[in-house]
């Protein structure tokens, strides 16, 4: 009896895993854009994330566009490469604060907050889409209305046609389960001002 239970646990245990690792190739369920009140591009990744954004602002789906977090050593986040894309600079909001994407989460709703705003297209790397996802969601708690666009490489490159696409994958399964268990609530704390 104690054999047959171990192996049922075993057998559990086995499923459980591969239906993590097969789940975890699964990054890029992108939303169809709507008119939104803002777009939210999150730092990082490469110039694939602005020019999406900026593809999307002229595409008339929002009037503004939150860089989170802008950085001016960090060309892709930049102010200056929006401005370079024709995203005037009365349409960007620039948030400095974000250090990961909980971070991101919390300060663009502050900023979503101050504006009144709604709706928005959260813009972030094919790659990068699911832990985005997984995050807004749980500190929006269904305030606002979210959409999820996927931007490929600068290159127009899908994430598992780059060389490296093993590397992009270990990098967010590790942290796609440490966000679903909640880790970030002890690592990355934003500051309470």
């Amino acid at each position: 009896m104690k054999i047959r239970i171990a192996v049922i646990i075993i057998c559990i245990t086995l499923m459980l895993i591969v239906t993590s690792v097969i789940d975890s190739f699964n990054h890029s369920e992108t939303d169809r854009p709507e008119k939104a009140d803002v777009i939210i591009m999150l730092g990082g990744g490469d110039k694939g994330r602005m020019e999406k954004a900026a593809e999307l602002y002229h595409e008339g789906y929002a009037d503004y566009v939150i860089i989170t977090p802008e950085s001016e050593d960090i060309y892709p986040q930049s102010t200056e490469f929006a401005r370079e894309l024709g995203i005037p600079e009365d349409a960007i909001i620039e948030e400095y604060e974000a250090t990961s994407t909980y971070t991101n989460a919390v300060e663009s709703f502050k900023i979503m907050d101050e504006y009144g705003f709604d709706s928005a297209l959260v813009v972030t790397s094919d790659y990068h889409l699911k832990r985005s996802k997984l995050i807004y969601d749980r500190v929006s708690d269904g305030q606002y209305d979210l959409k999820y666009i996927a931007a490929l490489g600068a290159g127009g490159e899908k994430w598992n046609e780059r060389s490296y696409a093993d590397r992009i994958w270990f990098n967010e399964f590790y942290k796609l389960w440490g966000y679903r268990l909640g880790l970030y609530n002890f690592i990355d704390v934003p500051d309470e001002k």
